[in-house]
C-alpha cells in the first residue's frame, strides 16, 4: 500500500508553502481548499528578509524579486509633522530590505510551484471536521464523499477564522479585533516616487499606508498599495457613511501629498475590507494535528509579519519532518522550534495594536512623544528593525535561525 499522505487544509501562503516544503523531501500531501477556483485575497504582502530567506531556500525569490518593489525603511509620522517610525533596514544590516509585492504574485509562484511538483489539490472541497486515532486521522466535508478521506495527519493552515481549529485539544481563544480596514492596490501615478512604506496618523484612530507592491505578473502595471484604518463599526456600512467621496477626502485631508494616489479611486468596489483576529494556542500541535500560520497564531497588521510567519512555519515544519519520526514527534518538536519566535510576535503585536488602531488617547500620545525619539538611539533603532525584519526571539536577546 502506498505510504498514507498528509492533509493541508488551506492553499493560501501557509498551506501552500508547507505542500511545497514537504512535497520536496518527498513526503505525500494532498492540499484542500474550499474554494473551486481560490483567488489571492488580501491586501500587498511585505516580505521580510527571513521570508525572504525561506524563499531563496525553495527557489522562489528571483520571481519574486522580479515582481516586487525593494524597500528600504519604514517611515510614519503625524499631521503636524513629528516623526513617529523611521526605521532603515540597513542599519541593522547592509544587506537587508523589505519587499514589498502583491498578494497575487506570491500566491502566483507558489501555486506554479505546487503544479510542478503534481501535488494534488482538492479545490471546492470544504473539511468541516476531522477525528483522529492512533494511526492517523479522518477528514469530514460538507459535502460527504463516497469515500472517507484518511491521512497520516493532518495540517490545519485555513486562517484567523477557522472552525477546524477548535476541534484541536488545546487551550486555545481567537478574539476579532475591533478594528478592521479597507484596502486596495493603485496605480503609481506619474511623478509619483515612493520607494518606503510610507504611514501617517492621526492619534490611533486614523492611519493611511502607502506601500509600493510591484505588479501581478511580469510587464503588468506596476502598484501602490493602499491601506485605511476602520473601525469594525464603521467597516460594515462606510460605504453610506462617509461613502467614497467622503473617505477620499478624510485621506487626503490626513496626507495630503497621497491625493495623486488616492485619486486613482473611483469605485467603492475597488476597495476592499480586512479584518482580523488574535489567535492564542497553548501549543500548536495535537497529537497527529498541526495549525500553522494565522490559524495558529493570527495578530493584527501592525508589524506586517503574517505572510513571513507562514513562510517561516512551513520551513521549520520540513527540517522537523526530515528525520523521518512519526508525526506526533515531528509536531511536538515543531511546536518546541517555533515556540520562542511566535510568542514574542504575538506578545508584540499585542502590545503595539492600542498605539496604532484603538480609540485610546493616552498609547497613541506617548508614541507620538516617544517612539522618533527613541529611534535616533542606536540601540533601540537595531531593536526595532529586527522586529520589523521578523529576526528577534526575545525581548532582548534571542535570534531566529533559519
Amino acid at each position: 500500500m502506498p505510504e498514507p499522505s498528509v492533509a493541508i487544509v488551506g492553499s493560501g501562503v501557509a498551506g501552500a508553502a508547507a505542500a511545497i516544503r514537504l512535497a520536496e523531501l518527498g513526503v505525500p500531501v494532498d492540499l484542500y481548499e474550499a474554494v473551486p477556483e481560490p483567488q489571492p485575497i488580501g491586501a500587498g504582502l511585505l516580505l521580510q528578509p527571513t521570508g525572504q530567506q525561506v524563499l531563496q531556500a525553495m527557489g522562489l525569490l528571483d520571481g519574486a524579486l522580479a515582481l516586487g518593489q525593494r524597500l528600504g525603511r519604514l517611515y510614519g509620522d503625524t499631521p503636524q509633522g513629528r516623526t513617529v517610525l523611521d526605521m532603515s533596514y540597513e542599519r541593522l544590516d547592509a544587506s537587508y530590505f523589505g519587499l514589498g509585492i502583491q498578494r497575487g504574485a506570491l500566491m502566483g509562484l507558489l501555486w506554479q510551484r505546487l503544479q510542478q511538483l503534481g501535488v494534488p489539490w482538492h479545490r471546492g472541497a470544504a473539511v468541516d471536521g476531522f477525528e483522529q486515532d492512533d494511526a492517523g486521522v479522518t477528514l469530514r466535508f460538507a459535502r460527504p464523499r463516497p469515500v472517507p478521506a484518511r491521512h497520516a495527519a493532518l495540517i490545519l493552515a485555513n486562517g484567523s477564522f477557522s472552525r477546524l481549529r477548535s476541534g484541536m485539544k488545546v487551550r486555545q481563544h481567537a478574539r476579532t479585533f475591533p478594528w478592521g480596514a479597507v484596502w486596495t492596490v493603485l496605480p503609481v501615478p506619474p511623478g509619483f516616487e515612493l520607494n518606503e512604506l510610507r504611514q501617517r496618523f492621526r492619534a490611533a484612530r486614523q492611519m493611511l499606508g502607502l506601500m509600493p507592491v510591484g505588479c501581478a505578473q511580469p510587464q503588468g502595471e506596476w502598484g501602490i498599495n493602499l491601506f485605511w484604518s476602520l473601525p469594525l463599526t464603521e467597516l460594515s456600512h462606510w460605504r453610506d457613511t462617509p461613502g467614497l467621496d467622503g473617505l477620499k477626502r478624510q485621506m487626503a485631508e490626513l496626507f495630503p501629498a497621497a491625493a495623486p494616489v488616492v485619486d486613482g479611486l473611483h469605485d467603492a468596489s475597488q476597495l476592499r475590507e480586512a479584518r482580523y483576529a488574535d489567535v492564542w494556542m497553548e501549543c500548536w500541535h495535537d497529537g497527529r494535528v498541526l495549525a500553522i500560520g494565522d490559524c495558529a497564531h493570527g495578530m493584527s497588521p501592525q508589524l506586517g509579519q503574517g505572510a513571513n510567519l507562514a513562510l517561516i512555519d512551513a520551513h521549520v515544519l520540513a527540517q522537523q519532518a526530515q528525520t523521518g519520526a512519526d508525526w506526533p514527534t515531528v509536531f511536538a518538536r515543531y511546536t518546541h522550534h517555533r515556540s520562542a519566535h511566535l510568542r514574542f510576535y504575538s506578545q508584540a503585536s499585542r502590545g503595539l495594536t492600542p498605539m496604532f488602531q484603538s480609540d485610546a488617547v493616552v498609547a497613541p500620545w506617548l508614541r507620538d512623544q516617544f517612539f522618533g525619539w527613541g529611534g535616533r538611539l542606536p540601540f533601540i533603532h537595531k531593536q526595532s528593525i529586527a522586529t520589523l525584519a521578523g529576526t528577534k526571539t526575545g525581548w532582548l536577546f534571542g535570534r531566529l535561525k533559519l
